[in-house]
């Protein structure tokens, strides 16, 4: 049988990100992803033996389903610029190998994958098989015969090939049902709704009993449960929507040509080049068509094989003894979960979707007529043909004119639309991004269990995913209630311990300004103090405008604010803007002493450092462009500040594991989200855990100026008061 290897780049690129930790030439270019994704890249050709191969990519610019639904994938967390930056190189191994790469602006990977295998199964050769390399299991869809997918198992190393059987084995549907899977079920990881209420298992059933969702629908009189009937009724369109968004589009307008995709075609002498160049010494004899031996040089980088799939033994060796306890502490908290009110989460959702149909008419009837207010092009089309709304910083998509948050903001005041659209995305947003999507979520023991990753930050913070809860909202009132749908169960209450101003606290102890830290020292209000000392003015006589401006300033600096930044933030002129600046700097000048200390050291070694011992590689410092380099000065500045508070709530997480285990105490870590940690504690150890973790947290790693933390206390997150 002759084979054709497709690989999904993005994917394989970011498993290759994530798997190794920074690793950099000698001339300090950071290349961990480079050399990551080459090295699945001749493993699996050395595992699979194609005869054709091809690469596809995925393109920076919005495709066709966020122009039909404006928060897919909304609440996908930023990949980090060091990622983005090792995008060019790996595209130039693949070239260099002479593998066709195949991008589209406006279509994902999937899609040209899905194009190609079409193209490949209908046009070639009959003795073909088609072998799909990836992470994401959307492919699925595409499975058939001669055609599989090649993904990773529970673990990166157990690689399992997807024929029709294996489909059906693991799924209970056909690979050609797994998109109406998705149109009733959702998909929380592209922020697909489906159909609220529709969970796994109904969703399932009703495939197999109906076949598809356009059969289903024409045979609602048939589904005997009535509560299911009617909320199937009642999300027809979003069932339909899904169902696009979720179908790989396999008429991309490209061309698959298998003479080009000659797998033994290429430069020897210039791929070897290259390798040299980039120090992957150690990768030159798996190239193809080498001879085995390896030469006895000692590479530059590791020569430990990373599997297709498999980064976990370079990590194991990379990260120290801190993480690997760290690590334990976010599975324990990831298995332990947060218990989810989900009867108020229910009166949530009908009280959302009450208040988005109320801003619904209201906007039909601002601009006189209904229209997909998800569209961001029908969007368009009402504010710049209907309505002649203008604005000469109103960028040109694709197919339309901008429709984004920053660009409605720009149009903010032109014509009420604007205000209700706005109010509109953000409470589109919630319902889409926590309201839906946490109900499927939720497991057979009512608890949500989200995942943490150390890695996915530039700065070394924490994240989470499947579901985030980072990016919960604190602030307004539907933050409040969708906190109090994480709840503590019966004869419990949730503890918040919240480091107060830890950022602030690490800039005082690296810089080491007596000013700043003297407030620190003596307890008082930082803004306050700040706003007393910048305008010359007592404490006392300090007003809250003074002292939000004070704020400004205070984090401002910590990110490289400019006088011209500082005047827009705060719509004061440039002059004032400035003078503040100054006097913030005569008030602390170690401060100006340290930034200026910090971005001398960056651009000798390249990277910053935080207390724990976090490196950030500043690429930016490298472009030859000046709005670039200017954003890597405020990335070198702000990084060990915000780094070191990620590295102390860590440190903090490790010993309070260890002080709950020693101590032989029921308190459980259910959550952490930034500066803030979150546990269940039985009403029976208040007194001794709530003492406990405040002292714990307090000292969990030494600075010059005191770390505080803030403890609040409630049956549920959205509603907690100060412990007394």
């Amino acid at each position: 049988m002759v084979k054709l290897l497709l690989i999904d780049g993005h994917a394989v690129f970011h498993r290759a990100y994530h798997a190794l930790p920074p690793l950099t030439t000698s001339k300090g270019e950071l290349v961990n992803a480079v050399f990551g994704f080459t090295s699945m890249l001749l493993r699996a050709i050395s595992d699979i033996k194609p005869n054709y191969i091809a690469v596809a990519f995925d393109t920076a610019e919005p495709t066709f389903r966020h122009q039909e639904y404006t928060l897919y994938k909304a609440q996908r967390i930023t990949a980090p610029q060091e990622l983005h930056e090792q995008l060019p190189r790996v595209k130039q191994v693949v070239e260099a190998l002479n593998i066709p790469i195949f991008e589209l602006s406006g279509y994902e990977a999937d899609d040209v994958i899905g194009t190609l295998v079409r193209q490949a199964t209908e046009n070639t050769r009959a003795d073909l098989e088609v072998i799909i390399a990836t992470g994401d299991r959307d492919t699925l869809q595409l499975v058939r015969p001669k055609v599989k997918v090649c993904a990773p198992g529970k673990s990166f190393s157990d690689v399992i090939y997807y024929d029709e059987k294996r489909v059906r084995e693991k799924y209970g549907l056909d690979p050609g049902q797994l998109v109406d899977y998705k149109a009733l079920a959702g998909d929380p990881s592209d922020n697909i709704p489906g159909v609220r209420g529709i969970g796994d298992v109904t969703a399932t059933k009703l495939l197999q009993e109906f076949g598809n969702i356009e059969k289903l629908y024409h045979n609602l009189d048939k589904v005997d449960n009535e509560r299911i009937r009617k909320m199937l009724e009642a999300d027809a369109e979003s069932a339909v929507l899904s169902k696009k968004l979720a179908t790989i589009d396999t008429k991309v307008p490209i061309k698959l040509n298998l003479k080009e995709g000659v797998l033994s075609d290429y430069n020897k002498t210039a791929v070897t080049t290259l390798f040299e160049e980039l120090e992957f010494k150690s990768l030159i004899p798996k190239l193809p068509g080498s001879p085995k031996k390896i030469p006895k040089s000692k590479p530059s980088l590791p020569e430990q094989q990373i599997g297709f799939f498999d980064g976990s033994k370079e990590q194991s060796i990379a990260v120290n003894e801190k993480t690997r306890e760290l690590e334990k502490v976010l599975r324990e908290t990831e298995d332990k979960g947060v218990l989810i009110d989900k009867e108020f989460l229910s009166e949530l959702s009908v009280d959302i979707n009450t208040q988005l149909e109320e801003l619904e008419d209201k906007i039909y009837s601002t601009v006189g007529h209904e229209f997909n207010l998800n569209s961001p092009k029908q969007l368009s089309n009402v504010l710049y043909q209907e309505l002649n709304l203008a604005n000469s910083a109103v960028k040109k998509r694709k197919t339309h004119l901008a429709t984004n948050e920053a660009t409605l903001l720009l149009l903010l005041g032109s014509h009420p639309v604007i205000e209700l659209m706005l109010n509109y995305r953000e409470l589109f947003k919630l319902k889409s991004t926590y309201i839906d999507s946490l109900p499927p979520q939720i497991g057979s023991d009512g608890r949500i269990h989200t995942h943490y990753h150390t890695d996915a930050t530039r700065t070394g913070r924490l994240s989470s995913k499947n579901p985030n809860l980072q990016n919960i909202p604190i602030r307004g009132d539907w933050g409040e209630k969708i906190r109090k749908i994480f709840i503590a169960p019966s004869r419990h209450q949730l503890l918040s311990a919240d480091y107060n101003q830890i950022e602030l606290r690490v800039m005082a102890h690296m810089s080491q300004d007596e000013n700043l830290k003297e407030i620190f020292k003596r307890g008082e209000d930082v803004h306050t103090k700040t706003a007393s000392q910048i305008f010359d003015k007592q404490v006392t006589a300090v007003s809250g405008q003074e002292r939000r401006i004070a704020k400004m300033v205070n984090f401002g600096i910590m990110y490289g604010i400019s006088p011209f930044g500082l005047a827009r933030e705060l719509q004061i002129d440039y002059e004032k803007a400035k003078e503040i600046i100054e006097r913030y700097f005569e008030e602390f000048p170690r401060v100006k002493l340290w930034i200026g200390d910090t971005l001398r050291e960056v651009y000798e070694k390249g990277f910053v450092e935080t207390l724990g011992g976090f490196r950030r590689y500043v690429l930016e410092l490298k472009s030859n462009n000046r709005i670039i380099r200017g954003a890597g000065e405020r990335i070198a500045v702000n990084s060990p500040v915000q780094g070191t508070a990620a590295d102390i709530i860590k440190e903090a997480m490790v010993k309070l594991n260890e002080e709950l285990r020693i101590k032989n105490l029921e308190t459980k870590m259910i959550l952490q989200v930034h500066d803030e940690l979150v546990f269940e504690v039985p009403e029976k150890e208040l007194k001794k855990a709530v003492p406990m973790v405040k002292s714990v947290m307090e000292t969990a790693f030494p600075l010059s100026v005191p770390l505080v933390v803030d403890l609040k206390i409630g049956k549920n997150w959205g509603e907690m008061k100060p412990y007394a």
